[in-house]
């Protein structure tokens, strides 16, 4: 018996994106993206937290409370988790090379570059090399600027509130978990897997962490989604309008940051194996003429906005097209340690050892999969001198390894069954993302040998196969009565995790940094 949907539910559900920007549009008028009390902020979500319960319970009550409504929900949950975290994190907390804003001013790290273009709306005409951050593509930093010029306009003269950019990192990150969602179920999950995975996607840290992050990493993870999504849509349905929005996202993300263009290994994929399919039909020549036009079209789109920074600073300044500015900090040389050591070596991990190690007290972290897994709960930062957030993080990362054994068990069990497969090229386009972007870090990492290297936020498209093959087990059905026992588990396992990843990025806010004692470096 299908449930009747209430309307708020049904319009939320419908118009995602709109409500989205709607809610931010009024945090940004109401509180400029700035609360000064701590305290207040925890109330704001600790209120939201039981609006969003309540309303559950009233649906649950007048039998209302559908899969789809318990989803929306979740998500609603996990947007009040990043408003709060984007409220309590200034734009100097829990950053990655931003450095600080000051006016007339233009440092060499993300901040500098917003000032820059806002000011001069232009590019430094000069070797990026010389330029810290500004080697990154401009389309973040124009958008970050138009952003703060138009808000600008409606401060007093001479004022300046650059908290605000924050707006658009929440807008950003939300919207990225959304089009998350939407890819993942472009895989074929089944009824049972779909509250599993909108509650790992919804709560998981590392969108939370972009949500308050002002760098490029959260636009671009969002233009790779739905680069992705319309892509897998174009393959199934052949659309004008799902390939230029693919190119277009996908053109837009290279411009924002140009490891975007991973992407075109699981989509070139497809796209060949469609173009192939489509010349061969028996048919006639339409439909290959009409797949020919729109790779073309693509092609003509996504490569010009995506290249056209990479091959002008080549073309004037002889920058390498796939320049990467490398660090220069001692404490997180990780150089002498052997691939090997890289790939396989172990150090009291997770008992001892949980939290990442920068060097700068004297520990490192060098194991490329242990710093990713630290890093995409808790980011570069460690909470080992606070009891209460020591503890939540353990049980968070206690959850989370179980997940990915779980996942890593449904990629097996996807490659064992992938020939059976309905949608057997999607899986082995997913296949393929999955590979590239494990390639690409465990390349990126040892080509760069330097701790920072190895954050998870540099393969944050990883997410997608981590979440469907989580999912898959769910799927598996015993016989006898407890054939729906595996799917409990499942379940039980993402609500664990989405109630504790909510728990510690919401007393995160009580955390107060203990000193830290550097050391001399003697490696």
């Amino acid at each position: 018996m299908s449930l009747k949907q209430d309307r708020v539910t049904g319009v939320v559900l419908k118009h995602p994106f709109f409500i989205t920007a709607l809610l931010v549009l009024v945090t940004l008028i109401a509180t400029g993206m700035q609360i000064s009390s701590n305290i207040a902020v925890c109330v704001i979500m600790v209120c939201g937290y039981l609006l969003i319960a309540g309303y559950g319970f009233y649906l649950k009550q007048t039998k209302k409370l559908s899969d789809e409504a318990l989803i929306a929900l979740v998500f609603a949950a996990g947007f009040i988790l990043k408003l709060g975290y984007t409220l309590y994190s200034g734009i100097n907390i829990r950053q990655n090379d931003v450095d600080v804003f000051e006016e007339g001013k233009y440092n060499f790290y993300h901040s500098g570059y917003i000032l820059f273009v806002r000011d001069r709306f232009t590019i430094p005409d000069a070797d990026v090399r010389k330029l810290g951050q500004f080697y990154h593509p401009p389309f973040h930093y124009f958008v970050s600027a138009v952003f703060l010029k138009i808000y600008e306009l409606f401060l007093p003269k001479g004022t300046h509130n650059y908290e605000v950019l924050q707006a658009l990192s929440l807008l950003w990150s939300q919207f990225a978990v959304i089009m998350l969602y939407k890819c993942i179920k472009l895989f074929g999950i089944k009824k049972e897997s779909c509250l599993p995975a909108a509650a790992v996607v919804s709560a998981f840290p590392t969108f939370t962490l972009l949500s308050g992050s002002i760098n490029n990493d959260v636009l671009s993870v969002l233009l790779f989604f739905t680069g992705f999504y319309f892509g897998i849509r174009w393959f199934k349905e052949g659309a004008w309008k799902n390939i230029i929005l693919s190119a277009l996202a996908i053109g837009f993300g290279m411009m924002t940051k140009l490891s975007t263009g991973l992407i075109a290994f699981p989509l070139g994929f497809l796209f060949v194996v469609k173009l192939i399919k489509d010349l061969r039909d028996k048919s006639g020549e339409k439909k290959g003429t009409k797949s020919f036009l729109n790779l073309l079209a693509f092609g003509a789109i996504s490569a010009p906005l995506g290249l056209w920074f990479q091959i002008r600073n080549y073309l004037k300044f002889g920058v390498p097209l796939g320049y990467v500015l490398k660090s220069t900090n001692s404490y997180q040389d990780i150089s002498r340690f052997t691939p090997v050591q890289r790939l396989f070596g172990f150090y009291g991990f997770p008992i001892e050892d949980y939290y990442i190690n920068l060097g700068s007290d004297g520990e490192q972290d060098y194991n490329i999969f242990i710093t990713m897994v630290k890093t995409c709960l808790f980011g570069e930062e460690n909470y080992r001198d606070d009891f209460a957030m020591s503890m939540a993080g353990y049980a968070l990362l206690m959850v989370l390894l179980i997940m990915i054994l779980i996942a890593v068990a449904g990629f097996v069990r996807t490659l064992v069954t992938v020939r059976k497969s309905e949608t057997l090229l999607e899986e082995l386009s997913l296949i393929i993302l999955t590979a590239s972007e494990i390639i690409s870090v465990i390349s990126f990492s040892l080509k760069y040998p330097h701790i920072c290297s190895m954050n998870f936020r540099y393969c944050t498209p990883l997410i997608i196969g981590g979440v469907v093959y989580f999912s898959r087990i769910g799927e598996i059905k015993l016989k006898g009565a407890n054939k729906d026992l595996i799917t409990k588990i499942v379940k039980v396992i993402s609500i664990a995790f989405f109630v504790l990843a909510v728990l510690f990025y919401t007393i995160l806010w009580t955390y107060v940094k203990g000193e830290v004692v550097v050391v001399d470096n003697a490696w």
